[in-house]
């Protein structure tokens, strides 16, 4: 099988790669023993193959090292792969380093190449180490080292097989992994708001069609709309801040949060509007801050030591802590702020409905209740000293969500924006565990006891006033979010975490050290206390915009939304424009390059290699599927894709890895229905499939008498289960034909839509079956409601009966 197209032809095959041993049963190839740990080359028990392994005392830092005077070019033998397994209570921490003359030039945790990302306990597992991910990008190395990174005594642990190999530039698939596609399973519709984020710069958010856009964070909890100033609460200083505005004198007006809102919403995107719930906001459009040093004393940090003394610095704004670590308390929340209610959130909304309509009219749709207010006594607690209970958090919500319906019934309402574990179990007043508010409210969880009061509200007034359960999660695992850590061992932990959102097998590894399985534990509480309400991550994030591992675990991120059925989600923060992490909801919003979003229906995918290759399939509303491939593993992996029968022989590939950003590798043509495609290591691989229909018209007809080449006529046909559907642009109007073949005598008539790139249906109709070999339409390039649609690229999908087919075409006109 071979890959051609917009990269030429990439065979894949493993023959010719150039190995080098190291060890089978003893020391090979010029290498010798230079170790210094307690060791022993010739361990008959227990060995992967042949009749030794080794065995080393994992302890002290010592190690195993093996020299090579010749040394290796490490352009030609680019990875290392070896067999490991522990021997002690739990898996030893070894850490591989390469040497050149007595230096080190490249280092990584074994343990993070192996498939489950640590060596195992009791059992083989092959390490596959590409020598470029550990820092060894050239040179000539002559030392391997297989050292105990710990002072503690770890026990024994056991290699084998050791060699060196060439990668043939890292693209030859070390092992094959099968991935099973049937879009007939485990079908579930796929929101498109799961592919939103928060904030963005104008370049950020022109970068790609995101469905939606967040205003949200610390800062907006104190934000006053008609000064239009922002309090940056503990993020810095607790300081008021003005945004820039052209006329000041024109607020409210033109405000920060006005643009935002029009700007979101010019685009066909949705947003969604913190609403302020703490009950102050910014008493002056000027730089105020909550603790002053000449009010309330010295303290250990100003705004200008943290700043380096920048000319802007305010050397009176402190931090809140006294020098020797006390909190200041008893501070006047006038500094900076003046009380609100209700009536001030109503008075913004119906300024806002004079900038953008209502949610009916095209405006705002979402509204949140405020920002993560089990954090308040410390990241506003110059306002909100005292941590929020049960009751305070109802209260408030209740109060603000059921204004905010009484001034738009037809938006929809957010709710609590609780920031992470331990908020979903205990309020800020019981800390994160059991306490008297928890008890004081019958033992239970703080969201199933939030999503009961809101639906015995509903029952009390008839009035739904919460519409989504908003939660954020940010994974705890060292390392893995908000970080641009890309050290073998925390990549490796950043893939395994993704598990943390659906997985009830996966340990968290972080100091909750339990399952989060976090989508179905909110799904089975809003089944059981408050049916009917969906599920909103409005805030969440795995790593730095750069990180390769950050963007493969963003695309999972996005696939596994899709599949387990989130209704909302938005990244914080917005990916830099041309970043990989852009890249990766670049898979999701603009598949093939031609703007199709994969939403439509999630549908069962599944690999064989769970832990090296993750799968997902998504059939679109224009009937086609896509098969999205991540390819965790660190070297390359040969995916033998079976899609079921219903699809063509040949397919689209795009993909996105370490060297390349996403887009268009070529076609990949099947072989008795399975699609073999090469997946480089940390890569994500999207295979496009379309429903299957015949090259042309049967056999024996050129298109007919009549018309030109691929134009129904009056020739005779054989009947025929398919439309042979044909669809041809006008160069001189708007007008595209549409053809199909008829099936003999049938008479059903033929269903007939058009579809933009991002699965929107634009137009539809419905035409009468007639007795003649083939049947024509023609679509004028307007919508249903007649307004005319710009030029570019649509699909004509047509139904009659069981058959579906559809067609990609470029209108000129």
């Amino acid at each position: 099988m071979s890959v051609s197209g917009f990269l030429g032809t990439t065979a894949v095959a493993t023959a010719g790669a150039a190995t080098l041993s190291v060890y089978q049963d003893e020391l090979e190839n010029g290498f010798v023993d230079w170790s210094w740990a307690t060791h022993d080359l010739a361990e008959t028990d227990p060995v992967h193959s042949g009749a030794f392994s080794i065995s080393m005392w994992a302890r002290n830092w010592e190690g195993l090292y093996f020299h090579r005077d010749l040394g290796w070019d490490v352009s030609e033998l680019d990875t290392l792969r070896c067999w490991v397994r522990g021997g002690g209570a739990s898996s030893p921490s070894i850490r591989l380093v390469l040497q050149e003359g007595g230096s080190e030039i490249g280092s990584g945790d074994l343990g993070a190449f192996c498939p489950a990302g640590v060596i195992p306990v009791g059992a083989w597992a092959e390490a596959t180490v590409p020598l470029a991910s550990i820092g060894a990008v050239g040179g000539t190395p002559d030392g391997i080292i297989l050292q105990a990174y710990s002072a503690a005594d770890q026990g024994t642990v056991y290699f084998d097989d050791i060699e060196l190999f060439g990668s043939v530039g890292g693209g030859v698939p070390s092992d094959t992994v099968d991935v099973e596609v049937d879009a007939s399973l485990e079908r579930r519709a796929i929101s498109p708001e799961i592919y939103g984020i928060n904030f963005g710069s104008e370049s950020e958010w022109a970068e790609l069609p995101y469905t939606v856009r967040r205003w949200g964070g610390n800062s907006v909890t104190r934000y006053n709309y008609l000064l239009d100033t922002f309090n940056t609460a503990s993020d810095w200083f607790y300081m008021n801040i003005p945004n820039d505005h052209p006329s000041p004198g024109d607020l409210p007006d033109g405000s920060a949060a006005d643009r935002f809102a029009e700007e979101t919403i010019a685009t066909g995107a949705d947003v969604i509007l913190t609403v302020p719930t703490i009950g102050w906001t910014p008493n002056a459009r000027e730089k105020r801050w909550g603790f002053s040093v000449d009010l309330y004393g010295e303290q250990e940090e100003t705004e200008c030591t943290a700043s380096g003394w920048q000319s802007w610095c305010q050397e009176d704004a402190g931090n809140g802590i006294l020098i020797g670590g006390t909190p200041i308390t008893g501070n006047d929340p006038l500094d900076t702020s003046i009380p609100v209610g209700t009536s001030f959130a109503q008075d913004w909304l119906a300024h806002l409905f004079t900038r953008v309509g209502t949610a009916s009219q095209g405006g705002i749709r979402y509204y949140a209740l405020d920002n993560e207010p089990m954090l308040w006594s410390s990241t506003h607690r110059d306002v909100h000293p005292d941590p929020v209970d049960y009751d305070e958090l109802w209260t408030r919500s209740r109060d603000y969500a059921a204004a905010i319906k009484a001034s738009d019934p037809g938006a929809a309402v957010l709710g609590p924006a609780v920031w992470g574990w331990c908020a979903y179990f205990f309020s800020a007043a019981d800390g994160c565990g059991p306490g008297a508010d928890r008890a004081a409210h019958g033992g239970v969880d703080l969201l199933p006891w939030y999503l009961d009061q809101a639906k015995q509200y509903e029952v009390a007034h008839g009035t739904r006033i919460l519409d989504y359960l908003d939660v954020h999660y940010y994974p705890q695992a060292s390392g893995v979010a908000l970080s641009d850590d890309e050290s073998s061992a925390t990549a490796a932990r950043r893939l395994r975490s993704v598990r943390s959102l659906y997985d009830p097998t996966y340990v968290d590894e972080s100091w909750i050290g339990q399952p989060v399985r976090l989508i179905p534990r909110m799904r089975e509480w809003i089944d059981q206390y408050y049916p009917g309400t969906k599920l909103a991550i409005t805030e969440y994030n795995w790593g730095g915009d750069t990180g390769l591992s950050s963007a493969l675990a963003q695309a999972e991120v996005l696939a596994v939304f899709g599949r387990e059925g989130v209704d909302l989600a938005t990244r914080w923060v917005a990916p830099a424009a041309g970043s990989r992490v852009a890249d990766a909801f670049r898979v999701f919003l603009d598949a093939d390059g031609l703007g199709t979003a994969l939403t439509g229906t999630s549908v069962h995918a599944s690999t064989n290699a769970p832990d090296d290759v993750g799968a997902y399939a998504v059939e679109t509303d224009d009937g086609r599927l896509f098969v999205v491939a991540i390819c965790r593993a660190t070297t390359a992996r040969l995916l033998r894709v079976s899609p079921g029968s219903e699809w063509e022989s040949s397919a689209q590939l795009y993909r996105m890895d370490g060297a390349n950003p996403y887009g268009p590798v070529g076609e990949v043509v099947s072989t008795d229905g399975t699609f073999e495609v090469p997946a480089p290591g940390r890569s994500v691989s999207v295979l496009e499939l379309v429903a299957g229909t015949t090259a042309g018209y049967p056999a024996g007809n050129d298109g007919g008498d009549e018309g030109g080449p691929g134009e129904p006529g009056s020739g005779a046909q054989q009947p025929s289960p398919v439309l042979a559907l044909r669809a041809t642009p006008s160069p001189f109007s708007n007008d595209l034909e549409i053809f199909w073949h008829n099936d003999g005598e049938a008479l059903e008539p033929v269903a007939v839509e058009i579809y933009s790139p991002a699965g929107r249906r634009v137009r539809s109709w419905v035409i009468e079956g007639e007795a003649a070999s083939g049947q024509r339409t023609h679509w004028d390039g307007r919508d249903d409601e007649g307004t005319p649609v710009p030029a570019g690229v649509y699909f004509v999908n047509a139904r009659r009966g069981e058959v579906r087919e559809s067609v990609r075409v470029v209108r000129l006109r």
